[in-house]
């Protein structure tokens, strides 16, 4: 490291996998880490922050002071939702964790550290239409699209381009009840296009449906490339291949050379120092941009292919300043 008080921050939820994986790399080399979870404000973290032209924090965690000051990177991840004390109000919860929000949020993005990823980055790189617009800009081949909620729209659109996918545009998973439901990609039958009951509530993603060979979930971290073949092996693989990770096998393969100028380009104009991309490959074996997710799963693939992603996120993090 610069110095003997030079550390990274991982932010991430308690016992996160990736996380772990990070940390553990950070440690074979000697590189002083600390972790911060941000459920733990404002029960089990106390901020102290000052602010004379420049920001002096210290974060008081379960596991030991934090001096901002010291941090030269930050691995940032899945960080947990505040948890506020017992007995406040609806009003007064949503009031706090706003406050929590931008207080401890404000004081940590404010910090002059590399990061992987930096989480205004994160939150602009949600949008999937900008992702689109991105990836064409980039030089990516991307499917034909619509967002509407006309179900007019979604009919002339499948008249067009025939069979259509409708996806989720932002987080795919619906809690009600307690319980925790994912919404997959459905491909649309021709009976259902007659009743697109639903589709005037919201916002939907439709897609043309393109007959692929396999997905590929490209993992980037700096300019290092990680491309993993997803090969389904049942009709819901097919269509979305998180819905039946049984029926899946991986090999790796080599990423095209018009790809990766594409997917530097995505990440310089995204600010972003880690994606994980999803493609489609065709029959005739072109590449077709699906998504970027900046905090995207790698944990199963590493394992399943041997693959250094933990490494090359440690080899992100130092290359800020610290060095072992």
């Amino acid at each position: 490291m610069t110095d003997g008080s030079a550390r990274v921050l991982i932010v991430s939820a308690r016992g996160d996998w990736s996380g772990l994986s990070v940390a553990d790399r950070l440690a074979a080399r000697g590189v002083n880490y600390s972790w911060l979870d941000p459920a733990d404000f404002p029960q089990r973290v106390v901020l102290a922050a000052r602010f004379e032209g420049s920001w002096a924090v210290r974060l008081t965690t379960p596991g030991g002071a934090i001096d901002l000051d010291d941090v030269v990177a930050v691995f940032y991840r899945r960080p947990g939702d505040f948890e506020m004390p017992p007995g406040l109000s609806a009003p007064e919860l949503r009031f706090a964790r706003a406050q929590a929000r931008v207080g401890l949020g404000g004081v940590l993005v404010s910090l002059p550290a590399r990061w992987v990823n930096h989480p205004s980055s994160l939150a602009d790189a949600e949008y999937k239409p900008h992702q689109l617009a991105l990836a064409a800009a980039a030089g990516l081949v991307t499917p034909r699209t619509v967002v509407t909620n006309d179900p007019e729209v979604v009919r002339a659109f499948a008249d067009e381009v025939g069979d259509v996918v409708v996806k989720p545009l932002a987080e795919p998973i619906i809690y009600e009840a307690g319980t925790y439901t994912p919404v997959w990609t459905r491909r649309l039958s021709r009976p259902e296009m007659s009743d697109l009951a639903g589709v005037e509530v919201t916002a939907h993603l439709f897609q043309e449906w393109v007959e692929k060979v396999y997905e590929v979930r490209l993992t980037v971290v700096g300019d290092r490339f990680f491309p993993v073949a997803i090969v389904a092996g049942s009709d819901a693989a097919r269509i979305d291949w998180r819905s039946d990770y049984a029926a899946l096998t991986y090999r790796r393969v080599e990423c095209p050379d018009d790809v990766v100028a594409g997917v530097l380009r995505v990440l310089s104009a995204s600010r972003l120092r880690y994606g994980a991309f999803d493609f489609i490959v065709d029959r005739s074996g072109q590449w077709l941009f699906l998504e970027c997710n900046g905090s995207g799963q790698w944990g199963w693939l590493a394992d399943e292919c041997g693959l250094p992603v933990a490494d090359a996120i440690a080899d992100e993090l130092v290359g800020g300043g610290c060095d072992g």
